[in-house]
C-alpha cells in the first residue's frame, strides 16, 4: 500500500472502524499469492487486542494463526487476505486498489471477497477481547488467515491446520467469512459445498492439409460426439441437501491458427461440481469409459481440489441463526450452493464449520462493492456469536 493511500484512509474520520480496516486492506495489492502488507495489518491488529500470533511463510505463501484465550474449545474465524486480479483498471469507476465510499457503499477489489467480511470479524473479535478477559473465559477465539485462497494450489489454511494438529489442538467451531448472503444480509448461510473435479483432456489426431483430409485425422471432428454425450448426460439422481452434480466444458483449444491446417491434437478442459452421490474416482471412470467407446486416442489429467462436505445442524448453526434473527430479524436459509472455499479443508478435521458473510452477487466483478451498513451489521452478528458461545459453554 502506498503511503499516499494510507494517509487518505487515516484522514477520513467519517469512516467507521470496520470500513477503515477494510479500506486499509483493500489498498494492499495482495493478488494471489502476493501479500503487499495485508497479513501484517491483520496480525498486528489482533496482537494489540491480546491475540497470540503464529505467522507462517511456506513456499512464499504467508498465513497466520491467532488465538485469544487459555482454555476451552477453539471457536475460529477462517479467512483469506488475497484477492483475484482486478483486470483492466479503466473498466472500474474508481481505481480498484484505491478504496472509496460513495452512496453508502465501499468500492474496491476485495470489498466482498473477502477483505470486508474479514475486517468485520477482526473488529468483532477486538471488541469481544476488550470486554472479556482471558481469565475464566470458557472458549478460545481464533483466526486462520491464509494468503492464497484464490489460487488452485492453495495450502495456507492447510498449513495452519497442520500447525494446530502438531500441537494436539484443533478447531471445534469455525465461521468462514465468505460472502454467502443472496438478496439481503443474513438470508443465507452455507453449511456444505459440492466437490470440484477438473479434467484436462488431450485428444490426438494427425496434422495435415485441409485439402487432403484422407491423409490426416481431425481430433476436433472426433471429439464432437463424445463431448456432446458428456455434456448432455444426466449425472446422477441428486443428493438430499445438495444441487445436482454438474458438468461444464470450460476451455477448448486446437489448431495452428491457419484455416488450411487440420490440427494434430485438441485440448479440452472441463469441470465437475459433484454432490456426495459421487466420488471423484467414479466420475473419472465414467468419463473415461465414454471416451473409450468412441475409440479415441486420448490422455487425461485429473485434479480434485475439493471434496463435498456437509455440516449437520448443531451448536454453531443454531447460534449463528439465533444471532441473525436477533440482530436482523431474519430466518436464515442453510444452503450448499455455490463454489468452493477453505471450509473444504476444515470440515474433514471434525470441526463444525459454516460460511457466512455479506452479499455475494458482486464477487470477483468489476466495481466490486459492499454496503457499509452490511459490514457493520455483520460485525455485530460475529460479536454476538462469540458472546453466545461463551454463554453456551458456561452452561447458561
Amino acid at each position: 500500500m502506498s503511503e499516499e493511500i494510507r494517509e487518505v484512509l487515516e484522514m477520513d474520520s467519517n469512516w467507521d472502524s470496520v470500513t477503515k480496516l477494510a479500506g486499509e486492506l483493500m489498498a494492499c495489492q495482495s493478488v494471489s499469492p502476493a501479500d503487499d502488507g495485508a497479513q501484517s495489518i491483520l496480525a498486528e491488529r489482533l496482537e494489540r487486542a491480546g491475540f497470540k500470533i503464529d505467522s507462517l511463510c511456506i513456499d512464499g505463501v504467508h498465513s497466520f494463526l491467532a488465538i485469544y484465550g487459555k482454555k476451552g474449545p477453539l471457536v475460529a474465524f477462517s479467512g483469506h487476505s488475497d484477492v483475484v486480479p482486478a483486470g483492466d483498471p479503466a473498466a472500474w469507476s474508481s481505481p480498484p486498489f484505491e478504496p472509496e465510499v460513495r452512496e453508502g457503499c465501499l468500492y474496491g477489489r476485495g470489498a466482498i471477497d473477502m477483505k470486508g467480511p474479514l475486517s468485520a470479524s477482526v473488529v468483532a473479535a477486538e471488541s469481544f477481547a476488550s470486554r472479556c478477559s482471558e481469565k475464566g473465559l470458557p472458549i478460545r477465539v481464533g483466526f486462520l488467515v491464509a494468503g492464497d485462497e484464490e489460487v488452485m494450489s492453495n495450502h495456507g489454511t492447510k498449513d495452519l491446520l497442520a500447525l494446530l494438529a502438531e500441537r494436539g489442538d484443533r478447531v471445534e467451531h469455525c465461521i468462514v467469512t465468505e460472502s454467502t448472503s443472496h438478496s439481503v444480509l443474513g438470508d443465507m448461510v452455507k453449511v456444505g459445498r459440492r466437490g470440484s473435479l477438473v479434467g484436462q483432456l488431450t485428444i490426438r489426431g494427425v496434422q495435415g492439409h485441409s485439402a487432403y483430409p484422407h491423409l490426416a485425422s481431425n481430433p476436433i471432428s472426433k471429439a464432437l460426439l463424445p463431448l456432446r454425450q458428456l455434456d448432455e448426460k444426466v449425472w446422477g439422481r441428486g443428493y438430499e441437501g445438495f444441487p445436482p452434480t454438474s458438468f461444464q466444458i470450460t476451455n477448448i483449444q486446437a489448431g495452428t491458427g491457419a484455416a488450411n491446417v487440420i490440427p494434430g491434437d485438441l485440448q479440452v478442459m472441463f469441470n465437475f461440481r459433484f454432490s456426495p452421490e459421487y466420488t471423484s474416482e467414479v466420475l473419472q471412470d465414467e468419463v473415461e469409459k465414454i471416451l473409450k467407446e468412441f475409440n479415441l486416442d486420448f490422455d487425461i489429467v485429473w485434479s480434485c481440489d475439493a471434496r463435498p462436505f456437509l455440516t449437520q445442524k448443531g451448536v454453531l448453526s443454531e447460534i449463528v441463526s439465533e444471532s441473525i434473527q436477533s440482530i436482523l430479524g431474519l430466518d436464515t436459509e442453510f444452503s450448499t450452493t455455490g463454489g468452493t472455499s477453505d471450509a473444504r479443508f476444515i470440515a474433514p478435521t471434525g470441526a463444525e464449520v459454516i460460511e457466512f458473510g455479506t452479499l455475494s452477487k458482486m464477487c470477483h466483478q468489476v466495481d466490486e462493492h459492499v454496503a457499509v451498513s452490511d459490514l457493520n451489521q455483520l460485525s455485530k452478528i460475529y460479536e454476538d456469536v462469540l458472546d453466545r458461545f461463551v454463554t453456551h459453554y458456561q452452561g447458561g
